[in-house]
């Protein structure tokens, strides 16, 4: 399923960005991208929020025609590509999966805005006055115009730090320098 809601996702990325390159302007395309994400996010929360919800989009009793003029009266400011994905998505019987569309098509646009996810795991809280040196540093070593910095404190680590961020891990921890002593002994 992840590989068919990755599908979905570049299909409808590649639908805005088609779009906004006849206008050929990068700031519009991130303005639309974003609101794209938003209307996906809205959806898909509304959606998935209850069973019932969920049920009656999966009833097959409903036609699709009347579960898609529900959602755009419910919706009735949603960009037409999304109209077009909800479309299809009814069509095929498929509208499940647009917690998953949602979130392949949230890395894409976090992509296209030089936006990094890194994880921060460390023995104890940091001074608050690191925060802005942190997050420069991390802009630099990611190549980053934003950082979503998630921190996680775990007391094993004695001290130091653990970064990780695409599938790479950086670990500086007292715990680490510990085994590799001990692996050198």
């Amino acid at each position: 399923m992840k590989k068919i809601s990755k599908n979905y996702a570049k299909s409808f990325f590649q639908k805005i960005v088609s779009n906004i390159n006849i206008e050929n302007n990068a700031e519009n395309l991130k303005e639309r991208t974003n609101q794209s994400l938003e209307e996906l996010f809205l959806l898909s929360s509304t959606i998935t929020s209850s069973k019932k919800l969920m049920s009656f989009f999966q009833n097959p009793f409903f036609s699709e025609q009347k579960k898609y003029e529900i959602l755009i009266n419910l919706f009735s400011k949603l960009s037409l590509e999304t109209q077009s994905l909800l479309k299809i998505l009814l069509d095929k019987r498929e509208i499940f999966l647009l917690p998953e569309i949602f979130i392949e098509y949230k890395a894409l646009v976090e992509k296209l805005n030089k936006i990094k996810k890194v994880k921060l795991i460390t023995a104890s809280y940091l001074d608050k006055n690191l925060g802005p040196i942190l997050l420069n540093k991390l802009k630099a070593i990611t190549k980053a115009e934003q950082i979503i910095l998630e921190i996680e404190y775990k007391k094993e680590l004695l001290g130091g730090l653990i970064l990780e961020f695409d599938s790479l891990a950086l670990d500086a921890s007292i715990v680490r320098e510990f085994q590799v002593l001990i692996k050198e002994i």
